[in-house]
């Protein structure tokens, strides 16, 4: 089977352009000047992140990201609360 054949039939995990997968993290800033909101994972790694494709969010909220970009907003019940610390100031930026 090729790569191509898998692609078709998107039985792989992962984005089928860069086989990255998408990260839960918690927003811990937002920047809505600049559409952007510090986030951190379950490791407690920040990233800077592009939000524009989620809609408004805040400090607390749960998104999804893909190569720096959120690209869902996960309920809460489906989101684990431990993958992400409740307190900004836990966050060292």
């Amino acid at each position: 089977m090729t790569s191509a054949d898998a692609a078709l039939r998107c039985d792989h995990e992962g984005c089928i352009t860069c086989g990255d997968e998408a990260v839960a993290m918690k927003v811990l800033r937002v920047d809505e000047a600049r559409q952007l909101a510090l986030c951190a994972d379950a490791q407690d790694r920040t990233e800077t992140v592009e939000i524009a494709l989620v809609g408004p969010v805040g400090p607390g909220d749960n998104v999804l990201v893909h190569a720096g970009t959120a690209i869902a907003r996960p309920e809460a019940e489906s989101w684990h609360p431990s993958a992400a610390p409740e307190d900004p100031a836990e966050v060292s930026t």
